[in-house]
């Protein structure tokens, strides 16, 4: 179970804990009110204005675990849902969150793990990827153009904490042929205030929580 993911084991005292892909479907199962008032209509509201799937996705290994999803009514790809995982050298979401891992977590995870060609474009040389994620981190964002699948593109930014560190990417994906990689500036300054936007917002739910438990 642990190397599936439901399990992961606390590196300080060795117990395990629920690991993030129970974490991920208890999540499309009992989606905490404080989460759905705050996220879930950034989400919405990113998913009508550029017509696309929108994806927030946590990074678990090798691998990109989806965590929450809203479905665009122009987009309809029934294959992602809570829980769903995706190769991370070969998605948006997955190189932003490879590309702020600390340097010598990022070589381990490579030397570690097979890179899988899962189309004609995907990078799988390790000098590559290294370069390409070099230029995501500078530049803030990640662009996949058929990276994971033939006829689909995404691009991610981070979501950081209250500490600036990046716990999770948001995403947009949907087909090559879509209007809105038009202009892809626009887009990617869409999809930076929506992740500015939630991290605000869960920064103040994890304050407020805070706060209530000081009062009782």
């Amino acid at each position: 179970m642990e190397r599936e993911g439901y399990l992961a084991r606390d590196k300080t005292n060795l117990r395990y804990e629920i690991g993030l892909k129970i974490l991920a479907i208890a999540r499309g199962a009992l989606r905490q009110v404080d989460s759905r008032k705050t996220v879930d209509p950034v989400l919405e509201r990113l998913a009508q204005d550029t017509g696309l799937d929108v994806i927030i996705c946590v990074l678990e290994q090798e691998q990109v675990l989806v965590v929450n999803r809203i479905v665009s009514p122009d987009f309809l790809n029934s294959d992602v849902g809570t829980g769903t995982e995706f190769p991370a050298h070969a998605t948006s979401a997955g190189k932003v969150l490879l590309a702020h891992l600390p340097p010598a977590e990022l070589l381990t995870l490579l030397d570690t793990n097979a890179l899988v060609k899962n189309t004609p474009k995907t990078l799988v040389g390790r000098e590559d990827l290294l370069t390409n994620l070099d230029s995501i981190r500078q530049q803030g964002y990640a662009d996949c153009f058929e990276e994971f699948e033939l006829g689909l593109r995404s691009i991610a930014v981070p979501i950081v904490d209250s500490g600036r560190s990046v716990w999770a990417a948001l995403s947009t994906i949907g087909s090559t042929q879509d209007d809105a990689w038009q202009d892809l500036p626009a887009l990617v300054n869409i999809l930076k205030v929506s992740a500015r936007e939630i991290s605000h917002s869960m920064h103040a739910v994890s304050l407020d929580r805070f706060t209530r438990r000081l009062g009782e």
